[in-house]
């Protein structure tokens, strides 16, 4: 039975009896809370790199700042594993509160590690722990916002609800790089930002604790919300035999790796150029998450109104590569600030829409196994691919001549670190890009199997509804005739 109040929460109804709750619209800014909380933490000490290894490490060591960044891809994969049974077997509820603790403590723990009471040999140890306890929530935040939308929202909203869930995440990554340099003028002021970046995972706490109440609503909002998914492993032996499903995993995975490589890099990259700190981190790096943001909207209205997951995501897919080779053929000229800025702002339009969308189509490719089972492992093959990624392209960068435009790198964040010609790796990235790009333009083809469920399902409840109408009336019509004799 359903109290008044989750009566009163009724939004709508179809005639099958399909019900959506107004409750789903907090859950959804749970999760987008708890996603721009924890890629926070994942960007904190990267736009600050300088400032940070002065204050955790002596002597001074970029590299290991670095390595606050990487834990995160690194405890990506096995947390995932773990992630996506706990999602689909115990539910929303415990995995959702679980990672706003994880997130919430794993800051507190930076925290103490910038008190001034801590001593020095303590606060390197610290913050790593802190990171790494953070680190095991990502897969949580990233694994559910398909789950979400699968167990409480309409087929027609499915799309734009996983988006905004999962956009969340560039979206912390932005704030990050603009707050951090912002907040930490000095390494002293590292305790003040620690401080500020727990905002948002005290906010996360609260509202998943306190307002999550159950992991799926009374009552289902479509045919394939009402219908079990495959068990864990179940699941992951249909994965294993589905071939397009390989394809998907890898080229989705391939657009995450991609995002990942160039944000990470990206001063790196642009800096030997004469390109400063404040440019790259403010200016492209906005540009590139911002109209990301903005994309991914426009992508997710569309795919709910139309139901063409496979072009939008080829589209996507083809004019980011587009706009990922103009900004390798114009990042090592000096003075294109604009056409890099929009070069950055198209990749980000076109390539972050991919993932969220990427994920629909994964449960859409893969229905009836478990929705967190098929994006995480979609997930984790981006973290992979990322990973290996960054480590190939730092290792063959090659050293530059001191020259005035390296000045700006030096000034600030790396230091006596060599600076680095980045095209070859640019160029290397572009080019695995675009491969990937071909290959699932060409090869990737899927039936839609959830949306076909839900029409089956649909169509047979309205025919049984028909068929006891026309049995109504024919009973009606035949009691009205013997009257009539």
């Amino acid at each position: 039975m359903m109290s008044s109040n989750e009566t009163s929460e009724v939004a709508l109804a179809s005639t099958n009896n399909y019900k959506v709750y107004r409750r789903r619209w907090f859950l959804l800014a749970t999760l987008f809370v708890l996603n721009i909380s924890n890629a926070m933490v994942w960007f904190t000490f990267a736009p600050v790199a300088y400032k940070a290894a002065e204050f955790y490490t002596d002597p001074p060591n970029v590299d290991t700042i670095n390595w606050l960044s990487v834990v995160f891809m690194i405890t990506g994969i096995p947390c995932g594993i773990a992630a996506t049974w706990l999602i689909d077997t115990i539910g929303l509820r415990f995995s959702i509160i679980l990672s706003a603790w994880l997130n919430g403590v794993g800051c507190v723990i930076r925290v103490v590690s910038a008190i001034d009471g801590i001593a020095p040999s303590a606060k390197l140890p610290l913050v790593f722990t802190g990171q790494i306890v953070a680190a095991f929530a990502q897969p949580f935040v990233l694994f559910a916002p398909t789950k979400l939308s699968a167990l409480w929202f309409k087929e027609d909203q499915r799309a734009i609800s996983n988006m905004l869930a999962t956009t969340g995440n560039p979206l912390g990554m932005m704030v990050a790089n603009i707050i951090s340099p912002i907040l930490t003028n000095k390494p002293s002021d590292m305790l003040y930002m620690l401080a500020v970046q727990c905002i948002p995972a005290g906010v996360a706490v609260v509202m998943a604790t306190f307002g999550w109440w159950s992991s799926a609503p009374p009552s289902p909002p479509s045919p394939s919300a009402d219908a079990e998914s495959e068990s864990f492993l179940v699941g992951l032996k249909a994965l294993a035999r589905n071939r397009q499903y390989y394809l998907l995993a890898w080229a989705i995975g391939g657009g995450i790796a991609l995002f990942s490589v160039l944000t990470t890099l990206l001063s790196q990259i642009l800096c030997p150029w004469g390109y400063t700190d404040s440019y790259v981190g403010v200016v492209c790096g906005s540009a590139l998450i911002g109209a990301g943001f903005v994309g991914s909207a426009i992508a997710g209205f569309i795919v709910d109104k139309t139901k063409r997951f496979i072009e939008v995501t080829k589209l996507c897919y083809a004019l980011a590569i587009v706009a990922l080779v103009v900004f390798a053929v114009m990042h090592n000229k000096a003075n294109q600030w604009v056409v890099l800025t929009c070069m950055c702002g198209l990749f980000g339009f076109f390539s972050i829409p991919v993932y969220p969308i990427g994920n629909e189509l994964a449960v859409e490719t893969t229905y009836p196994v478990g929705e967190a089972t098929s994006s995480g492992i979609v997930f984790m093959s981006g973290q992979l691919q990322g990973l290996v990624l960054i480590l190939l392209l730092q290792s063959i960068g090659t050293n530059l001549d001191p020259k005035p435009t390296t000045d700006k790198c030096t000034s600030e964040n790396l230091g006596d670190i060599p600076v680095q010609d980045m095209s070859v790796p640019v160029y290397v990235m572009t080019g695995y890009g675009g491969f990937i790009a071909l290959v699932y333009i060409i090869f990737f083809r899927t039936e839609y199997k959830r949306l076909h469920a839900d029409k089956c399902k649909n169509e047979s409840e309205e025919s049984s509804e028909n068929n006891i109408d026309n049995e109504a009336y024919i009973k009606e019509n035949h009691t009205d005739k013997v009257a009539t004799i």
